[in-house]
């Protein structure tokens, strides 16, 4: 199990000037070293104002970051605690703003792993975030025959952000989990 702890995390070996970009490295089960790239960018769903999708990852061929290779880190809970702590000041750097940073397992086993660590660390991490799940639905109109569409006709899926539900059995995950700074 993932255990987060933001006072032990790696130094950025870079990080952009309006902090949604951080690079730092990463040693490896072998020994070596992988650079890996930490990305805060506007999600892009209108129902979702404020919130930025967090990407992890090392750099991939077309030049944007990997989320689905297997890297096998030597202390995961330091690139973890990490990332979440580049977020944390990200967060704090824009808390005028109010925004959160979202988060989406690239593949189901990725989102148990955050589904778990969140869950799992849910009282370390109360004093400083404040964790919501999210699932989206299509609303079924009125006449109870038809559901709300697109101007393409496809179904319109909305986003139903509610407190992280630590009761919550995984096998029932979130498709997003979001954090915010706690007030």
């Amino acid at each position: 199990m993932i255990r987060i702890d933001l006072n032990n995390t790696v130094e950025p070996v870079f990080v952009n000037n309006d902090f949604t970009e951080f690079i730092f490295r990463s040693r490896l089960v072998d020994g070596s070293e992988k650079e890996m790239h930490v990305l805060f960018s506007k999600h892009p769903d209108p129902l979702l104002p404020n919130v930025y999708n967090l990407a992890f990852g090392p750099i991939g061929e077309d030049g944007e970051i990997n989320d689905q290779v297997v890297v096998r880190h030597k202390d995961i809970n330091l690139v973890f605690s990490s990332v979440l702590f580049y977020a944390y000041f990200f967060l704090l750097a824009n808390e005028d703003k109010y925004y959160s940073i979202g988060v989406d397992g690239s593949n189901d086993i990725r989102a148990y792993l955050y589904h778990r660590m969140f869950n799992y660390n849910s009282r370390e991490l109360a004093d400083v975030f404040y964790i919501v799940g999210v699932d989206w639905y299509v609303r079924l109109l009125r006449n109870g025959t038809d559901i709300e569409r697109d101007k393409e006709g496809y179904p319109l899926f909305k986003p139903r952000p509610e407190p992280f539900d630590l009761e919550r059995n995984p096998a029932d995950m979130y498709r997003y989990y979001m954090f915010s700074l706690t007030n």
